[in-house]
């Protein structure tokens, strides 16, 4: 049965309704969250009497860091977090990223496992600006799961 565009177009991912939640933090909401990727290294081999091609065989992945940005807030639990990582407690936490369809349902989720701080980055002031103060969070993990509905 053929896909109508109409039907296509309720799958397509929003890229602004989402939620992220960290366990053990309450306070964690995002306005930016990127990163989410897998890279395989590839290993070139020639072959003995095949001369028009190299064959590429993948070799091994690894996870790329997630970068979670939000509006500074009152509460320090995320520079928290990562200072005692800075302090030799590995805090690894599961994070879960849910991605929403404009009616509320749920889309995907995306489970990432073991994750901690590897970097955080504060905010930028200046006497002259308006923007928002941002705090950073970079996040190493395991490697992660996506559920789908």
């Amino acid at each position: 049965m053929p896909t109508t565009p109409q039907k296509a177009a309720y799958n397509i991912l929003s890229n602004h309704r989402y939620h992220v939640a960290i366990d053990g933090l309450e306070h964690a909401a995002f306005n930016e969250v990127s990163g989410l990727q897998i890279e395989t290294e590839t290993m070139d081999f020639v072959e003995g009497g095949v001369n028009d091609r190299v064959l590429r065989l993948p070799v091994r992945s690894k996870m790329g860091n997630i970068t979670l940005k939000r509006g500074v807030v009152s509460g320090q639990q995320l520079l928290e977090w990562y200072l005692s990582v800075v302090n030799g407690y590995l805090d690894a936490r599961n994070v879960t990223i849910i991605v929403y369809h404009p009616n509320g349902n749920v889309l995907v989720r995306f489970e990432l496992l073991q994750a901690y701080p590897v970097k955080w980055s504060g905010p930028q002031f200046a006497g002259s600006g308006d923007a928002v103060a941002v705090e950073t969070l970079e996040l190493a993990h395991a490697g992660f799961l996506q559920i789908s509905r």
